[in-house]
């Protein structure tokens, strides 16, 4: 299978860079946020839509974040 509907976007994150990475395979849509700086992976989701993967995966990484930040 080949991937499909590829898209990047760069943004920030309560506070933190991340690289946005959207894409199809098959029937199904993948989203992958990564921290630009060291380059780590935040969050993944699928879903049915792009719409709905990339939801699911930033609500997985503002978690994530958000509980890096306390740490820190």
């Amino acid at each position: 299978m080949n991937t499909e509907q590829y898209n990047e976007e760069f943004s920030e994150l309560n506070g933190v860079k991340v690289r946005t990475v959207t894409y199809k395979i098959g029937n199904e849509f993948y989203c992958h946020i990564y921290n630009v700086d060291p380059g780590a992976t935040v969050a993944r989701a699928s879903g049915s839509t792009v719409e709905t993967a990339k939801e699911k995966a930033l609500e997985k990484a503002k978690g994530r974040i958000k509980q890096t930040a306390k740490e820190n």
